[in-house]
């Protein structure tokens, strides 16, 4: 898959005025580590901006998923990389702010051993339903199914991939409204979707690229979205700040993603692969691509941006982590 990856894109590689190998002196493919598998938001987030990269720059980019070990894989691999620039990752915030406080001795250290080049991307997750679950079981809306969830003898199930965005924000809602929603571990967001529409699972959080299509084609309703305000991707379906009454007002997932590399890389080098991701993200048609993915297009300032939003982002990913009690040891 990696090898017609490439060789799809060699052809804009040889479009007059591009400028050959502008990211790395060696010549050598920029490779993007993916920390799960084909066909999820991150793997269609690292597939526009690879294809962005060498459009605006001409470095031919190669895009690796390794989605085991709760993409733990992946992030080691950025970190024990040449500190040439030649390999980033595509890590979400949950990376930085989450998942080294679900072990006890974690692989890595974000500050020591990650080097953060620039955000690219914003989103949230989004919940659905299915049409016949809802209509099985009277839900409304998202305030019905959680009441109908907080009477005895009522549990609604959900999955994920453990440790993700998903999983910590049904934990929290769980933990904060009262109601019995209980996670079903997957390996991946895909079979969890799928097991969702055959009505295994009840309800699923997911990132929206996955669900889009399925709303679209009336497999799932929308009954709300992890951030506090409501998404311009879902204009009428609530926000968690709408929930005052479930205790959930407080809740602001706002997930990013950025582009890293491993420490040790010298500031020529995060500043020339910057510059690159800065031109990837004027890419014409760029914007609208991840739009239809229902991701929003966002490229930090800079470096240094990145690094002050993983300070102040952590407590509140952190305070998800001890909702949820999500291990992985």
């Amino acid at each position: 898959m990696q090898r017609r990856y490439l060789l799809s894109i060699l052809p804009a590689l040889a479009a007059p005025g591009v400028a050959r190998g502008q990211l790395l002196a060696s010549g050598r493919p920029l490779r993007l580590m993916v920390p799960f598998n084909p066909g999820g938001s991150a793997d269609v987030l690292a597939r526009l901006y690879a294809e962005a990269i060498t459009s605006q720059t001409g470095q031919p980019v190669v895009v690796e998923n390794r989605g085991a070990a709760n993409g733990i894989l992946a992030v080691e691999a950025v970190a024990r990389s040449p500190n040439d620039g030649s390999t980033l990752g595509v890590l979400s915030v949950t990376f930085f702010a989450a998942l080294p406080y679900m072990m006890d001795r974690p692989p890595y250290d974000p500050a020591r051993d990650l080097a953060p080049v620039a955000r690219i991307a914003n989103s949230t997750v989004l919940c659905v339903v299915t049409p016949e679950r809802a209509r099985e079981r009277g839900w409304t809306d998202f305030r019905s199914m959680i009441e109908w969830a907080k009477r005895p003898g009522n549990r609604v199930t959900t999955g994920s991939a453990r440790a993700t965005a998903s999983h910590l924000i049904s934990a929290t809602i769980a933990q904060r409204s009262g109601a019995d929603i209980q996670h079903v571990p997957y390996r991946g967001g895909a079979p969890a979707v799928s097991d969702f529409l055959s009505g295994t699972i009840d309800m699923i959080f997911d990132a929206m690229p996955q669900l889009m299509p399925h709303v679209a084609a009336g497999r799932a309703i929308p009954i709300a979205v992890g951030s506090r305000q409501r998404s311009p991707f879902f204009p009428d379906v609530p926000g968690m700040g709408e929930f005052t009454d479930l205790n959930l007002a407080t809740i602001d997932q706002q997930s990013w993603s950025a582009l890293v590399g491993p420490a040790g890389m010298s500031e020529a080098t995060v500043a020339q692969l910057f510059e690159g991701i800065r031109k990837a993200g004027q890419a014409p048609g760029l914007e609208d691509r991840l739009k239809a993915s229902g991701l929003v297009l966002s490229v930090s300032g800079s470096p240094a941006e990145v690094r002050a939003l993983i300070e102040q982002d952590t407590p509140r990913w952190r305070e998800m982590v001890t909702a949820s009690g999500a291990r992985l040891d």
